[in-house]
């Protein structure tokens, strides 16, 4: 029997939903866990559990909790709301090393608390941080956001291209710029 694992499997679903995400794990010394588990495909124990793994069906996902790898490879390959459950799970229930991995960077991250889930993006607080516009408070990436000159942008100095185009916008032009005497002319 597979020991220290963690079981990504389809579940029956709620109203209105033909089929979730459900989740268990089997521990070192062979308990079994139910992490989620839904509707009439839910499994709820060990009999159950080693009866999905032995079957090998095709979107049953089984990652090796001793391999980094393979924590690694759940973090990339799951919609972050079902890795922050599960990661919420283990950091209530169980002392083993567990973590999701940010979007951006790759680093580690240990606790629910410390990622932001954007669309179908994990990030760390840094990287969250680092590509969110703090005028339109709207995650942007790196790429999108530029340095400004906080007189001319509400006393911000980053703010994302679009923020920036919609402030140089509403300006009136420099009576000594060239601007307004080519508006004259």
């Amino acid at each position: 029997m597979k020991t220290n694992i963690l079981v990504q499997y389809r579940g029956s679903g709620y109203d209105g939903c033909y089929w979730e995400w459900n989740y268990f794990y089997i521990d070192k010394q062979g308990t079994f866990h139910d992490i989620h588990s839904s509707g009439s495909a839910g499994i709820d124990n060990l009999k159950g559990a080693l009866a999905l793994i032995e079957r090998d069906e095709t979107h049953t996902y089984i990652y090796d909790l001793s391999n980094k790898q393979d924590i690694k490879a759940f973090s990339k390959e799951t919609h972050p709301v079902h890795i922050s459950g599960v990661l919420q799970w283990f950091n209530d229930n169980e002392d083993i090393e567990f973590f999701a991995v940010c979007s951006a960077c790759g680093c580690r991250i240990d606790s629910c608390d410390d990622m932001i889930i954007e669309d179908k993006d994990l990030f760390c607080y840094d990287c969250y941080m680092a590509g969110e516009c703090p005028c339109c408070e709207s995650y942007i990436g790196q790429e999108g956001i530029v340095r400004v000159n906080p007189d001319e942008h509400y006393d911000h100095i980053w703010i994302c291209i679009d923020c920036k185009e919609y402030h140089d916008g509403e300006r009136e032009p420099d009576m000594f710029s060239g601007e307004l005497r080519e508006q004259r002319l």
